[in-house]
């Protein structure tokens, strides 16, 4: 009977011990588990600031330049071909140059490549997919087409209405890119600021 009882003592107490030892384990769990979350959601909030930097940053490079891509393409509808070389450059006095801003996506990549995006609200990740692959779209038109005019000889009467008009379609381009630009610029920025404070 004393062998029994304990016996029965030492089970109880290793089922005690055990339970303490589980409680430990799921304590410890759940305190890893919050600090986990506290990181993640410090982590979500820094991309999110850097994306809407990101983004205004962009939407302010745009605004800077779109009034003279107006500029330009309405210029070009009005202006007359010069008759003489020397004509030329009063002609094309209103020409800057090509004034379009490489758009950045570094805080979107990073955010795609940390894995953090898959924590976004999954309608603001569509949103913000489809706002850099246009931006994308716009940078690539840019570049290929600053190739173009980068070599154009303004100079050359015979080829001059060719580069007006060359321009001028550019410039149309430009400006639909631009305003749907901004439209999606604004469009993630307020998404942005409605799901997350």
């Amino acid at each position: 009977m004393f062998k029994k009882k304990s016996f029965l003592s030492y089970i109880i107490y290793a089922v005690g011990e055990i339970t303490l030892i589980v409680i430990g384990i799921l304590l410890a769990l759940y305190l890893q588990n919050n600090n986990d979350e506290k990181k993640n959601e410090k982590t979500v909030t820094a991309i999110i600031n850097m994306l809407k930097n990101e983004i205004s940053t962009n939407k302010k490079n745009i605004d800077r330049v779109k009034d003279y891509h107006i500029m330009v393409r309405d210029t070009i509808n009005v202006i007359e071909t010069p008759v003489k070389e020397e004509d030329v450059q009063k002609t094309i006095g209103f020409w800057r140059g090509m004034q379009t801003p490489r758009l950045q996506n570094a805080a979107f990549q990073t955010s795609i490549q940390s894995g953090v995006g898959k924590e976004f609200n999954p309608e603001l990740l569509k949103a913000l997919n489809a706002l850099y692959t246009y931006q994308e779209s716009y940078n690539n038109f840019t570049s290929q087409t600053s190739q173009i005019f980068f070599n154009a000889d303004f100079s050359d009467i015979r080829q001059f209405n060719r580069i007006m008009a060359s321009i001028g379609l550019f410039m149309n381009d430009l400006y639909y890119f631009e305003s749907e630009l901004n439209e999606m610029f604004e469009y993630n920025l307020k998404k942005i600021d409605s799901l997350y404070h």
